[in-house]
Parts: C-alpha cells; structure tokens; sequence
C-alpha cells in the first residue's frame, strides 16, 4: 500500500483518514518507543481508552520497562512488555487487524527484539502500520502517517485528532490525564517548544474534560525516590562539567554510579536539563553507559543550537531542534564526550564568526 502523507496543520483531513482505518479495526495493537517516556506512555495509554470506548480489543505493546512514576496512569499495568510478556505480544499480533505507531517515527524505535516480533508477525500476516508522531523525517515504512512536527508532543497531536474529529465526548477523564501527562512531560512543565497560544487552548480543552493537572505533578514531577534525589545532588555537585567558552556543560554516569544509586527505569529522565539553569549554559549533553547497548546521548539546547543536527552528525540519531538524542553501540564514555566537545567548539565558533 502506498504510504499516506497528511500535512502537519490539515487535522480533519487526517482525522478523516485515520478513522476510514478505525472503521475496519476490531483488535488493535498499539506501540510505543523503547524506553518508553512520559509522552509515548500518555499517547499510547490515552488512545487506548479512546479505542476501547469504540468497543475495539486494544493491547498496548513497548519494550525496555516503564518508568516507575507513569505507572499509576490509567492501563499502565495493561502495557505489555518485550522482555516479559513475549507470548501475549505474538498472540495479540497474530489476531490484529490493524497496528498504530505512536510517539515514534521510524519502526527500529520500537527496539531491536521487538521490531523483530513486529515485521515476523507482518510477513505472516499483513496489516495496515500507521503512525502518528512529532519527529522530523519520519521513515517511509507505514502505510498511513501523520506527522505532526510542530506539535509539543505527540499527545497533543493526538488530542487535537480527536477533538477535532470527534469533540470533547470522544476523551474520558482518564484520557485526557494521560494525554496532558504526555504534553507536560514533553515540554518540561511547559518550559520548552510551548510557546504556542493554541498549545494552551487544547491544555484547557483536555482540562474541561476532566483532566486531573495536580495528579499530574504530584506523580510524575513531585513523586521520586530518596535515592534518585540523592543522584541528582551527585550529578549537580561532582559530575557536571561546564564549558564556558562554547557555553555548554555535560555530564557522564558509569554503570557502576548507575548501580551505586540503584538507577532504575526513568530515574534519568529530565536530568539533561538541569545544567541549563546554569547562568550561560546554553547546550546540556549527558552519557549514560549501558550493559548491552553502548553509550546513549541526550542533548538539550536553548535558542539557536540544533542539537538534532549534532545528534545527526555525531550519534546516528535525531529528534528537535532543542531535545535530541542518539547512542555509540561500541564506543566509550569518553569517545562520546570527545564528539560533543569537538562539535560544539566547531559550532560555537562558527556562530560567533
């Protein structure tokens, strides 16, 4: 099937595509990125409720485990998992008839032993693959996309998808918690890509219909562990390196500090941000050695510096303008920071040239 391209701001013209496929659809698998965050989680949890109310079979399907503080989302214990729950992802892929991408824009993101499962379970038995994102340049390989760059995250674009297509009735309570998770999360408590008055709109459209902000916070934002607050103190105080003369910090963290702080699923996540409260900072790089997967990289900017091109040229990866990442399968902590640090000094002088 030839691909189905829908322009970033043509929203009824996708809702109009995407639910000729719902129509057809009665077991639905859903997918989220490997290691998957905030956004994929509410993006994924909340189309689920949405299709369920459609009285649609709908499994949620991810790989790398879930951050401890998404698990009290709404279907959160649902989610089926590569690493434990193999047999139910085959069966529920056996008995699909129609697979949804969400969060993600190209069908490796899902992890090497998933992707595996998936394009097995395709060659068997072909379905329509379709994916809703906010990546720039998404792969050629699903049969209907919509990719929504200019979005915060995509829970907002599938918020405005159901809105537009359906109105307020079509979004529980619970649903709309889990896409304002997504959005909140994605833009660090609004502090990055969410300058758009229409991004707050939707915010309190997903607030009229019951979305619960404060439980919001207090889960994801205000909820870690002794342990996870102490690793941020050591990053903050021992591991943070700035840089003034390209005006960019980073930090590293071994497996052994990783294992030291009992570091588990999602106790990372926004930390790449914290250097850039530092007066100057304006790009953060940290690198987190793993046991299997080499080095991964999160970069963050602010203003002008495209971390996503850094990432491109550097680590093999992508994402936005201000937040990107990539890994180095066989390299050490060490050649990674060397890559950041060459670039960014090449960078930094050619924008003050």
């Amino acid at each position: 099937m030839t691909a189905i391209k829908i322009p970033n701001r043509d929203h009824k013209k996708a809702w109009s595509e995407l639910n000729a496929f719902l129509k057809e659809a009665h077991n639905v698998v859903l997918f989220g990125h490997r290691s998957p965050d905030g956004d994929s989680v509410g993006s994924t949890l909340a189309m689920r409720l949405i299709l369920q109310g459609k009285g649609m079979n709908v499994s949620v399907v991810m790989s790398g485990g879930l951050p401890s503080n998404l698990l009290w989302m709404e279907g959160a214990g649902q989610i089926l998992l590569e690493e434990t729950d193999g047999m139910r992802i085959d069966e529920a892929l056996r008995n699909a008839d129609l697979l949804l991408c969400l969060d993600f824009n190209a069908l490796y993101r899902v992890g090497k032993n998933l992707e595996e499962r998936l394009r097995l379970a395709l060659a068997a038995h072909p379905v329509p693959v379709l994916m809703i994102d906010h990546h720039l340049d998404p792969f050629d390989e699903f049969d209907w996309q919509w990719s929504c760059t200019e979005a915060s995250a995509t829970a907002e674009v599938v918020a405005r998808l159901f809105l537009e297509g359906e109105g307020s009735s079509a979004i529980s309570k619970e649903a709309a918690t889990a896409l304002l998770t997504g959005i909140m999360t994605d833009t660090g408590l609004f502090n990055h890509n969410s300058s758009s008055p229409s991004l707050y709109e939707l915010v309190a459209a997903l607030l009229r219909c019951g979305a619960d902000k404060d439980l919001v916070v207090d889960k994801v934002f205000h909820n870690f562990k002794e342990k996870r607050q102490r690793l941020e103190g050591y990053i903050l105080y021992e591991k943070v390196k700035v840089c003034r003369e390209i005006s960019a910090a980073y930090f590293t963290l071994s497996l052994e500090e990783l294992e030291r702080f009992e570091v588990s699923v999602g106790d990372t996540d926004g930390l790449v941000n914290k250097p850039l409260d530092i007066e100057g900072v304006t790009c953060s790089a940290f690198f987190r050695e793993t046991v299997d997967e080499g080095i991964k990289i999160s970069l963050r900017s602010i203003g002008d510096i495209p971390v996503n091109e850094l990432s491109r040229q550097c680590y093999g990866g992508g994402g936005h303008k201000n937040a990107s990442g990539g890994e180095m399968p066989d390299a050490t902590l060490e050649q990674a920071v060397a890559l950041f640090l060459d670039y960014m000094r090449t960078h930094h002088t050619t924008q003050n040239k």
